[in-house]
């Protein structure tokens, strides 16, 4: 995938690289814990309605930073059923929508236990 996650001490940071890094023009988002207000595994219904500020959209992809509904949103995505949204508080994005490669209710717990447990350094490859 074109977006890793890593857990550091203070903060969520996301590793964008390939065709992600260059539509996006970027290469790392911090997500600091406390601005992660509510994480959802799922279904993301992409609207018709969303601008694109920069990034890529396809039947098949969609990524880089996007407004919908007044809201900044970062995606990357190919499987609309495999998101994580983490809605965010106080942060350079509302809404951050990837996919994971996990899916179902084991996705979810991951999530739910990464969030609420603070661990140092460790990696999860979504």
């Amino acid at each position: 995938m074109s977006v890793q996650v890593v857990l550091g001490d203070q903060d969520l940071f996301l590793h964008i690289s390939g065709w992600t890094a260059v539509a996006t023009l970027r290469r790392k988002i911090a997500i600091p814990y406390s601005t992660v207000e509510e994480v959802q595994v799922g279904n993301f219904q992409f609207p018709w309605t969303a601008i694109k500020r920069t990034g890529i959209t396809s039947l098949g992809y969609k990524a880089g930073h996007f407004l919908i509904d007044e809201k900044k949103y970062f995606l990357s995505f190919h499987d609309d059923n495999r998101a994580v949204i983490l809605s965010l508080k106080d942060n350079e994005f509302d809404h951050i929508v990837m996919e994971s490669e996990n899916s179902g209710t084991g996705m979810q717990y991951s999530w739910v236990f990464i969030l609420s447990v603070p661990v140092n350094k460790a990696q999860l490859l979504i």
